[in-house]
């Protein structure tokens, strides 16, 4: 994943995302894109509801539905291998 901040390097974004709960993360690419809620949840196609529940952490996204959130907010999405 890439950050939509061009001062930020790739490398930084996918560190800072990867020691963030996806709840904190969510919200993060949401208020760096200065998307309310409600925008969020219309161009990702769910609802206000559910992302209230993400970011609280009430709820975790499926894959699906975290990229669609990602994508909405500015985000590309790459596959990194990591060898554990």
């Amino acid at each position: 994943m890439s950050s939509p901040a061009p001062e930020a390097s790739n490398n930084d974004a996918v560190t800072t995302l990867n020691e963030t709960p996806i709840a904190e993360a969510l919200r993060q690419a949401r208020e760096q894109a200065g998307l309310s809620v409600s925008t969020l949840a219309r161009s990702a196609h769910t609802s206000r509801a559910a992302i209230h529940a993400y970011e609280t952490g009430n709820r975790e996204p499926n894959v699906a539905t975290a990229l669609r959130l990602l994508r909405a907010c500015g985000y590309t999405i790459g596959i990194m291998p990591d060898r554990r």
